[in-house]
């Protein structure tokens, strides 16, 4: 690629280095995402690249400040390069101001656009040689303190270990993460709950502080005692839900079959399956402020605590600056997890069942992995492994029929319509809705199949009035 945008240019240029993440995965042989070139003068090497490529600049910058010139390819916006100016004056002293060894490496590129001498003035390869996140010097956290959660990100990324004077220092300064704006914390965050896993990093960030920095509202579930069906306190308990939920989403196939596909493509859209995994962090953030002992033998419970996390974690989502439908998912999968519970029981109707899967659509899948996760790690004496059993079974069987027959049900247009009753002779009001549900909810169960069917039981609901 670089070579493409390079080779034709006839021009003299200033020295260009390839710099970050783009050097540390070329050594590794991941995939390249994004190019950014250093030099001295990167306005005039952009307007170079771009005269000879007939390609738009588009300067980048911090406020009024343009920290780096994007070259674009007109024909493909996905095709640029991005050129940054030197800092402190050499490619060496540059280097030595960023954030990890393993980004402070940099390869000089020939007039041809060929990868040329290596330098790497802080042994960052050795770091990479050793799967080792180390700080480039004292200072880095103190320059941007989010680089303390960006370490944790890097590590899950690339199965990489976080070395000892790191981890010493990232403590020290965990607290500094709080000047940081809200907007970049959430896509650091984001960046580390979509790998896979990411609850090792989670636990480490805890033990280090830096967790409670972001969610201070997990204060009051460390050492929250529960009652018999739970064998770990509410914050343990919630690191394990976090473990299970990522090891079901990594063998999805294992327990949605033929299904598993679909819900790989429903976990991928947007911020599913970060904002799942954090809603499973999560889900019981609320017993704390509901528990309650009651009774001579003081058994503990902590009724309505579903209904206080999800308002917990509005407030969390808001502070964090989520869109409005990154806001609503994760309120909603902490606010209706136990509905899924109480859904998978014995005896519950068909029609409710379908209710509930037509107020949440394709949310209802990482809700239904999260409830799973929370049961299977549920193992205090009280809880009976036949329940957790038959809840698993519940819901991988859910799961395969959402796909294979109820999310068709579910969009199919209303047989019978508003006018259509208003015509019968019902007037509009509360009364209407609920002959309109009643009506859907034959038409879901398969008691209606047809207009002409649908219309026989609205003259029969508006002649029972």
């Amino acid at each position: 690629m670089l070579s493409k945008w390079i080779a034709p240019v006839k021009d003299a240029m200033p020295p260009l280095y390839l710099v970050g993440g783009a050097v540390r995965d070329h050594l590794l042989s991941r995939q390249i995402k994004d190019i950014d070139l250093a030099c001295g003068n990167p306005e005039k090497a952009a307007a170079i690249l771009a005269k000879y490529h007939k390609a738009a600049i588009v300067p980048l910058g911090r406020g009024k400040k343009t920290v780096c010139h994007r070259v674009v390819n007109r024909k493909n916006t996905d095709d640029f390069l991005d050129v940054v100016e030197l800092q402190n004056g050499s490619i060496e002293n540059d280097l030595k101001m960023r954030d990890f060894t393993i980004n402070a490496i940099a390869i000089q590129i020939t007039k041809q656009g060929k990868l040329g001498r290596v330098i790497d003035p802080l042994a960052g390869m050795h770091d990479l040689k050793h799967n080792s996140i180390r700080i480039t010097g004292p200072d880095v956290f103190k320059s941007d303190p989010l680089r303390t959660l960006r370490a944790f990100r890097f590590a899950a990324e690339l199965k990489f270990t976080i070395e000892e004077f790191t981890i010493r220092s990232i403590r020290e300064n965990c607290l500094l993460l709080s000047e940081i704006s809200a907007e970049r914390i959430l896509v650091e965050l984001l960046n580390l709950l979509k790998t896979n896993p990411a609850a090792s990093s989670i636990r480490m960030m805890d033990e280090l502080g830096l967790l409670e920095v972001i969610f201070p509202e997990i204060r009051t579930m460390k050492n929250c005692l529960q009652n018999g069906f739970h064998h770990l306190d509410v914050w343990n308990h919630s690191l394990a839900v976090l473990e299970t939920c990522e090891y079901i989403a990594a063998n999805l196939k294992n327990y949605f079959s033929e299904a598993s596909r679909h819900v790989e493509d429903n976990l991928s859209e947007g911020n599913r399956l970060p904002l799942m995994k954090m809603a499973a962090l999560l889900h019981d953030v609320g017993k704390p402020a509901k528990k309650k002992a009651r009774g001579e033998s003081r058994e503990i419970n902590f009724h309505d605590h579903d209904r206080e996390g999800g308002k917990i974690a509005s407030a969390i989502s808001v502070r964090l600056k989520m869109s409005n439908r990154d806001r609503e998912f994760l309120r909603t999968m902490i606010t209706e997890h136990m509905h899924i519970l109480y859904l998978s029981r014995p005896g519950v109707k068909e029609k409710t069942i379908l209710k509930w899967f037509g107020k949440l659509n394709d949310d209802i899948i990482p809700l239904i992995i999260i409830e799973m996760a929370d049961s299977m790690s549920t193992r205090g004496p009280a809880s009976k492994k036949s329940e957790r059993e038959a809840h698993l079974a519940w819901s991988k069987k859910m799961v395969m029929e959402y796909y294979s027959e109820i999310r068709t049900k579910l969009k199919r247009k209303n047989v019978i319509s508003g006018n259509d009753l208003i015509s019968l002779g019902m007037k509009p009001g509360p009364e209407l809705g609920r002959a309109l549900e009643k009506i859907r909810e034959a038409q879901d169960t398969g008691r209606i199949l047809d207009r002409s069917a649908g219309f026989a039981m609205a003259e029969k609901l508006v002649k029972s009035r």
